[in-house]
């Protein structure tokens, strides 16, 4: 194949590549500046160009965005790049609101997003001013679906950072109080050991057909439930190994409603509703969501209560399988992870959500669930057999993540018949069955560790320490603004004192970066300060 090179048309240079010319061979900037001169303007806009070449139409372009708009121009070869960045324009190198880099794959665009900011922008708008794409289509089109999904991401766990944020860093401290009285028997996941395959088991409908398989080799498999599952499959006669906890609400108790006190392993969020962790006196293995970039999650890491961090994944069937993954290099099979439903009916038989549907039913509301159920947008997806099946664009996004995530993976099967295609092979119990019998025999099980008490006073011990610090902090900020308002401070001296305590702010939404010298923003944090205090006080006592 040539070499790519320019060639002079008499009206300017055009560039040639791969057999072909990615601009006119007559008038090279005409496409793109007709391109540059349609798109539409919005504001808070990433207007994406592939394969910037010689930056014809981008002058145009940057002409006609808002202010608070940029262009970002990604290239991916090196060649080209090196080819046609001395003929750009001075001005557009020069122009703050045109970025333009190389790169080719997801973790560099992620990276670049999250140092412009992704707070600044609402949507991503792709712009092909010449043909440079059509050398790579597969690469570009995968980095522009990136670049949309990751900017959704950010705003979807904002969001969720604002509903939910205050209770995540109240239940943090909660249950780090639990640990520093002794009254959760806290371990380390790194002790948690298990015999069999793991089935991660989620509450989707396909959980009915999988319950009689799990119960004929109930001896060869390692049940991890998410807390959804559980009633469903107690009901079914099956206690679980372990449960996975994430919810931060107080409905969460009643997934375990049947749970007694057996003893029944829970594995949990520091975020999580804190009497779920020990609701059934069992032990409790900690790990903690990333939820955002805080300065104290920091904290919490170098004091060694955070040892088992992971991504904010949202769901807690993706939380069960990445924790999975984490305790096995060995197969698991995947069961009621469907992220699809039939109307009305989104979870398994004997589901909290499902008995609550039953228990509610009356000649005047004979459907319970089903108005919410038709209020949410439905789309069509389909499964790994090309059937079209119902879900939303929660459960759709979820199932992409999965599938972006773990479909690489050649150790993960789901149990027919599954749900949406998380491109991972639907195995049928037959399969299922030869996979569990090619396993070594079950053996001993035992999650103690032969030092766990000093382990768990020593947990106690960093508890009480980091708590203790937090607690002076948050004191530190409030006697700063008693200076401050009696006229003795600064706003500067304020923002010092709340730099690095961003669990106090979190879930503002203010745009970053913060803290900030705004008596609005100040007077909320010393308020949200006070109160914090406050709560740890008492769930200490």
């Amino acid at each position: 194949m040539s070499r790519p090179r320019l060639e002079e048309t008499g009206r300017g240079l055009t560039v040639h590549a791969a057999g072909r010319y990615l601009y006119s061979r007559h008038q090279p900037n005409r496409r793109s500046e007709r391109a540059a001169a349609s798109v539409p303007v919005e504001n808070r806009c990433i207007y994406l160009v592939p394969s910037p070449l010689l930056g014809y139409g981008l002058f145009n372009l940057a002409d006609r965005i808002p202010e608070d708009s940029i262009i970002l121009a990604i290239e991916q070869s090196q060649e080209l790049m090196a080819l046609c960045s001395p003929y750009i324009q001075e001005d557009l190198r020069n122009d703050s609101r045109i970025i333009q880099v190389r790169l080719s794959d997801k973790s560099s665009l992620h990276a670049l997003l999250y140092k412009l900011g992704p707070w600044r922008f609402r949507r991503v708008r792709r712009i092909d001013l010449n043909g440079g794409a059509s050398l790579n289509p597969g690469l570009y089109d995968e980095l522009t679906s990136f670049l949309m999904e990751d900017l959704h991401t950010y705003w979807r766990n904002r969001h969720a950072l604002g509903r939910l944020g205050r209770e995540w860093i109240r239940h943090i401290f909660a249950n780090l109080s639990e640990i520093a009285s002794g009254k959760i028997d806290f371990r380390s996941l790194t002790d948690l050991k298990f015999h069999g395959i793991p089935f991660v088991v989620g509450a989707g409908p396909s959980l009915e057909t999988a319950l009689p398989f799990i119960r004929r080799f109930r001896d060869y498999i390692w049940v991890l439930a998410t807390d959804t599952a559980v009633p469903a499959l107690l009901s079914a006669g099956i206690e679980p190994d372990a449960v996975t906890v994430l919810e931060t609400q107080a409905w969460n108790l009643l997934d375990f409603h049947d749970t007694g006190s057996g003893g029944m392993s829970v594995i949990a969020d520091l975020t999580a509703y804190p009497p779920s962790l020990t609701h059934t006196d069992g032990p409790c293995y900690l790990f903690s969501s990333t939820f955002a970039e805080l300065r104290f999650l920091r904290r919490l890491d170098e004091s060694g209560l955070r040892s088992h961090p992971i991504p904010p994944l949202g769901s807690v069937g993706l939380v069960a399988l990445e924790i999975a993954m984490g305790l096995t290099p060995g197969p698991i099979i995947l069961t009621g992870l469907d992220f699809a439903y039939s109307p009305g009916k989104s979870h398994a038989r004997g589901t909290a959500f499902h008995r609550w549907q039953i228990s509610a039913i009356q000649r005047l509301n004979p459907h319970p669930g089903w108005i919410a159920s038709m209020k949410r947008p439905r789309l069509k997806s389909s499964d790994t057999a090309g059937n079209l099946l119902n879900t939303d664009a929660v459960l759709e996004g979820y199932a992409a993540m999965l599938k972006d995530r773990y479909s690489g993976e050649n150790r993960l099967y789901i149990l027919e018949p599954g749900g949406l295609d998380l491109g991972l092979p639907v195995i049928s119990e037959t399969e299922a069955e030869k996979l569990l019998l090619a396993n070594p025999q079950p053996g001993p099980l035992t999650n103690v560790s032969p030092d766990r008490d000093w382990q768990q006073q020593k947990g106690s011990e960093i508890a009480t320490s980091f708590l203790d610090s937090e607690q002076g902090l948050l004191k530190g900020i409030t006697e700063t603004w008693n200076a401050y308002a009696g006229g003795e401070g600064s706003a500067a001296a304020l923002v010092s004192a709340l730099e690095g305590m961003d669990e106090v702010f979190a879930d503002f939404p203010d745009e970053p970066p913060l803290p900030k010298e705004d008596d609005s923003f100040l007077v909320r944090a010393v308020s949200r300060s006070r109160q914090l205090n406050r709560y740890i006080d008492r769930v200490r006592s």
